[in-house]
Order: C-alpha cells, then structure tokens, then sequence
C-alpha cells in the first residue's frame, strides 16, 4: 500500500479516533522496525513495574510473531494491521518507529519517544519535506533544552509538547547484567564498538574508511593489542557486508544481536570506546565518558546532501576525527594506551545535550504519561 492510499485510508481515522471512548485501562505501543529500543526499554519498564497487573498492555510490530508464546501475563502482540483497533481504544500509547498517521484525541496520551538525538537533519528540517505533517504526537521527548525548537522543527509542533524526559533506551547503560556483561567481553580485554550509520560503500570497503584488504592487518593489530572491535551494521545495511570470521572482530546484525537477547545498549555498556560517525548512539555513549571517534571523511559530501541540525556539527562532535585507515589504527592505539584527550570536551558537550545523566528516562516518562511513579 503506497503513501497516497494510506493517506486516504487513515484521515477519516482522525475523526473516528476523536469520537470512540477510551479504554483507561490500555496501554499501547507501536513499532514497524522491530520491537527495540525507547518502545522496548520503556515496555520492558512497565513489565518490571508490573503495570500489566493493573492495565492490558497491547503491542503492535512487524515482528510480533516471535513474542506471542512468551508475552506476559495481560499482554497482547499484534501485526500492525490488527494494531490500529488497539490504537483507536488506547488511552495511551507510544512508538519511536513509525507511527499511524492519526491525530490523539483530546482524551487520549500518544508519546512519540523516537530513536534517539538527531546530529543528522530528519523530518521537516530535510530537503523536500518540509510540508509533510510528523505531528501525531500529544508529546515528543527530547534530551535537552537545546533540543526544544530544533525537535518542535523537526516534527512540525510547538515547544510545549516537546518534553525534556532523556531517552529510556539509555537506562540500560546503568544497570549492569552479569550474564550479558561476560558473554560480551572477557577479562582484561578491551572492546571497541563501531557503529556505522546507513550507507552504500564502493564495493572495496567493508564499512567507511576500512577495506577489504585491511582487515587482516587491523584484526592481527587489535590481537597484539588484547582488544576485540565489534561492527554493529545499521539494521536496513546488508546482512552478507563481510562474513568472513576474524579472531578480533566481530561483524554483529540487529537479527544476531537479538538472537542473543542482547540490545545495542548492551554493547555500549560494555564498550571502552566507540567508533561511528553520525550516528544519535554516540549521545547516549557520552553519558558514560568513555572515548569516542568519528568517520568524517564523507561530512562535506554528507552536509550537502542530508545536512546537519547544527550549522558546525564538529562543535558537538568530542573525540578524534577519522578520515583514512592510517586514522583508525592511531585510534586504535590510543585505547590500548588509555591516551584519551578528549574527556574534557565530551563532559562539555554532554552537559548541552544530555540534561540527565541519572538513568532514570523511564521514571520520568511515566511520571508524565500517568501522573506519578507505581
């Protein structure tokens, strides 16, 4: 079903969402990229809150068939398509993944929690949607203050219903899980995670600025050096990017992360550093002061093409700048030698973005939604 179909399909739903009576009682959340991130992290919030207990809790995602057998007590998942009548009846519901394109009623919380804190230019601030209509939300939750017009911009909606809450997918960095925590790295070893956003690479390089050819060298210089590099590829990257196996690196799929019952958060609790390059991940990662570089050596061709929210995004970018292999091997040695210059200008740049750096995004989105904490 194309855009202009649904359009059709869902504006009568608007009215129809305004007129139906609310179930108080029906929590419910929506996803069409795989129940993950800020929806998962606050589900899985409510679940150990037992809100289930007292509220029937509905989730609706492109993937709902792999959690039916085991879903708790009092909770329902559902395709998206069935989705919509849970979603008329709600009298809340969240999503960070897509969304139905229908208005909240005025009796009705919808809680557009998103994935993540944009460095790159989304919705109306991207070239040639500036009139699409993002707004069907009752709030958006933002990490900071500084990001109050720019997500109002983004999402075509005013400043009030931009609510500084932090995202709940970044509580898990604080809360360590042994069985996770091992599986992920050994002792005395040190792990890199890198997390390159979306691309289409020549056909010589594997991710950004590493080639095919480099690999061997790289993984036999993180042996010597007791580190082992994950490369976590971007959900919609192709799955066979490289599937030859190395000693030291490892390349991870959003389907072989999950298959493991690990979250992306998992991995950046437990990485020593980060690599990525525009990528909202590397936000959250500073919360936890640890080392971070970018791939930059596409930002003049990616400014023309996609932009950024800020006009110099090197401003809020702290950490070493990678523009060729020759880059990714210093930065690679400057971890093994815990030669970190930047902790300075991370903890500046995390006071602007990060308002709260407690853990606790989930404890402030339910004290807004339902008016207290259980």
């Amino acid at each position: 079903m194309n855009k202009e179909v649904l359009k059709v399909f869902f504006k009568p739903l608007t009215w129809f969402n305004k007129a139906i009576k609310k179930d108080e009682k029906l929590i419910f959340f929506y996803t069409n990229l795989g129940f993950r991130d800020n929806v998962k992290a606050f589900y899985d919030y409510l679940i150990r809150k037992n809100y289930n207990d007292d509220y029937r809790i509905v989730v609706s995602s492109n993937d709902y068939e792999k959690y039916i057998e085991s879903a708790p007590t009092n909770v329902t998942f559902v395709g998206n398509k069935q989705g919509i009548k849970y979603f008329l009846k709600s009298k809340y519901a969240f999503y960070c993944f897509g969304k139905y394109p229908i208005k909240p009623s005025k009796n009705q919380t919808v809680v557009n929690l998103w994935h993540g804190t944009p460095l790159k230019k989304i919705g109306n601030l991207e070239k040639g949607l500036e009139k699409i209509d993002y707004n069907f939300f009752t709030i958006v939750a933002a990490s900071s203050p500084l990001y109050k017009p720019i997500m109002a911009k983004i999402f075509g909606c005013n400043e009030e219903q931009v609510q500084i809450l932090g995202n709940p997918r970044n509580d898990e960095l604080f809360i360590p899980n042994k069985k996770e925590d091992e599986l992920l790295k050994k002792p005395n070893e040190k792990l890199i995670l890198w997390l390159p956003t979306y691309r289409e690479y020549n056909d010589d390089y594997i991710v950004s600025v590493l080639k095919k050819t480099q690999i061997e060298e790289l993984n036999s210089k993180l042996k010597k050096s007791n580190i082992k590099m994950v490369i976590k590829m971007h959900p919609l990257q192709k799955a066979d990017a490289y599937k030859e196996k190395h000693s030291n690196i490892k390349f991870m799929t959003q389907k072989a992360l999950e298959k493991k019952g690990l979250s992306v958060y998992a991995l950046l609790r437990n990485a020593d550093a980060l690599i990525t390059d525009y990528s909202s991940a590397y936000f959250d990662y500073m919360l936890l002061n640890r080392p971070i570089a970018f791939t930059v050596e596409d930002i003049e061709e990616y400014r023309k093409k996609r932009g950024f929210v800020f006009d110099n995004p090197f401003e809020y970018m702290p950490g070493e700048k990678i523009n060729s292999y020759e880059d990714l091997e210093k930065y690679v040695v400057n971890v093994a030698e815990d030669n970190d210059v930047f902790a300075a200008e991370r903890e500046r740049v995390n006071m602007i973005i990060n308002s709260y750096n407690d853990g606790e995004s989930c404890q402030r989105v339910e004290k807004k939604v339902f008016g207290g904490i259980k």
